[in-house]
């Protein structure tokens, strides 16, 4: 190919790339549109129409999560004729919070890293200083172990001024179980458009319903009196819709079949178990009569017979067949969930193993880390994006210029915190082989809370030290 059919050829890729660019830009523009035109005209319903709504998956999500709602504990009771009702048992297991806090772990058992790459000292102290006071670890965690129990929750950004007109920003995490229902508005490639929470507020001992939608322009508060909407609306300043919405399958998606099984196994377990708790005596009558008087603990079953018999029954099962099932179920429901096993024996097993070896005994962890990081670290980073923008138009309006210059990135740390000896002598051999650098060594090791500063100073001591020599 030419240099003209080179030139031409790139000039097409950017008329193609220009095109694309429009139509997703009037694509958003149209479902906008859409939703501006219901809610200035008053019809809510149809604007809330419009949003994805994930209630019934949620709702079975939270059913399986929490083990009142458990399918095992809708076994049926027995009513036999001329006998007192029995009242099997049902014995749910609560894997579902095992599977999502194991998962929770791997990926936030320790605070997300940040590191600025470019811009000014002060933003990035201002930056982690907002982060603290917004409890953003917290947070965080609090939404990831949300939408891994329920499919979705959200972080809601909600800006104020206090009484001596101080900017304030809290944050405040949103999900089914804790009163809000989520509806979020996202085109086909991935871009939201909008975002609407329903809940509830009391007002003179009545509940009223209220729905608020944000978009990147305005924000509209909906509530419902005497059966009718009325519609608030407010600009909105950030130009960014302040919602940061986290949404996923289950952490347990893929074994729940093996759950209920394992739960019910231990049910009709425990029922054989009450039935043949009381000890079961298979008697010939000829011997039945020369047995002492007793407390009436047990069951005797007659028998006719010429020979005098005195034998007990055992229960109809094979310990050695419930237990393998019980192991084979067991390692299903983890090695499928990608769960590693943290039991005592487990543990115990493991002895002192740390670094590489602990990641690779328990490499199931780590893949799902891998997989949860797909989606969270683009969450993540349009979250870092948003407290940026909040800083510079509300909160740090002084800072405005640098914190547009700011370039800053963020990692999610090692679940396990490695021996720090280790780590030294591990960082302190790559920089004296010379495959790291003295900057990338301080920057990981993470010692210091200037790291520049440090760099400085070991360079001038090393500087002094030759002049010396």
């Amino acid at each position: 190919m030419n240099i003209k059919e080179q030139s031409t050829t790139q000039q097409q890729r950017l008329a193609i790339e220009a095109i694309q660019q429009r139509q997703l830009a009037q694509n958003e523009e149209s479902v906008a549109q859409e939703l501006h035109l219901a809610l200035s005209q008053g019809e809510v319903a149809t604007a809330l129409s419009l949003f994805e709504d994930n209630t019934i998956k949620v709702n079975a999500a939270i059913a399986e999560y929490e083990t009142a709602t458990h399918a095992v504990m809708q076994r049926p009771n027995k009513y036999p004729k001329g006998k007192e009702p029995y009242i099997t048992e049902k014995l749910p297991r609560a894997w579902q919070k095992y599977i999502n806090e194991v998962a929770l772990f791997f990926l936030l058992n320790n605070p997300i890293e940040w590191s600025l790459k470019k811009g000014n000292d002060a933003v990035f102290e201002a930056f982690t200083t907002f982060l603290k006071n917004t409890r953003f670890n917290t947070t965080t965690r609090e939404a990831k172990r949300l939408a891994g129990a329920e499919t979705q929750a959200a972080k809601l950004y909600h800006l104020y001024r206090d009484e001596d007109n101080h900017a304030q920003v809290k944050v405040i995490v949103l999900s089914k179980s804790k009163g809000y229902d989520l509806y979020p508005l996202i085109d086909q490639y991935g871009t939201m458009v909008a975002f609407a929470v329903g809940y509830n507020v009391k007002r003179n001992r009545k509940s009223v319903q209220r729905l608020d939608i944000y978009t990147d322009k305005i924000n509209y508060q909906c509530e419902k009196q005497n059966g009718e909407w009325h519609i608030t609306t407010a600009a909105n300043p950030l130009r960014k819709i302040p919602v940061i919405y986290f949404k996923q399958n289950t952490e347990w998606h893929g074994v729940e079949a093996r759950i209920l099984r394992d739960e019910m196994q231990d049910s009709k377990t425990a029922d054989i178990n009450n039935y043949f708790a009381d000890p079961v005596a298979v008697v010939t009558a000829d011997v039945v009569s020369g047995l002492p008087e007793g407390e009436g603990i047990g069951k005797v079953v007659r028998i006719t017979g010429k020979d005098g018999d005195f034998r007990y029954i055992e229960p109809p099962t094979s310990v050695n067949m419930k237990e393998s099932e019980k192991a084979a179920n067991t390692k299903a429901i983890l090695q499928d969930s990608f769960t590693p096993d943290f039991s005592f024996e487990t543990l115990s097993g493991m002895g002192t193993l740390s670094g590489e070896a602990l990641r690779r005994a328990l490499i199931l962890g780590y893949i799902k880390r891998n997989r949860n990081i797909e989606i969270y670290e683009a969450l993540i980073d349009r979250e870092k994006n948003l407290i940026l923008t909040i800083m510079q138009q509300f909160t740090h309006v002084a800072l405005s210029a640098q914190i547009r210059e700011a370039e800053i990135y963020m990692q999610f740390a090692e679940p396990f915190t490695e021996d720090i000896r280790e780590q030294i002598e591990s960082v302190g051999n790559a920089v004296s082989s010379g495959v790291m650098s003295l900057e990338t060594a301080i920057n990981t090791l993470r010692l210091v809370d200037d790291p520049q500063s440090e760099i400085d100073r070991i360079k001038g001591q090393k500087e002094a030290t030759l002049l010396t020599e």
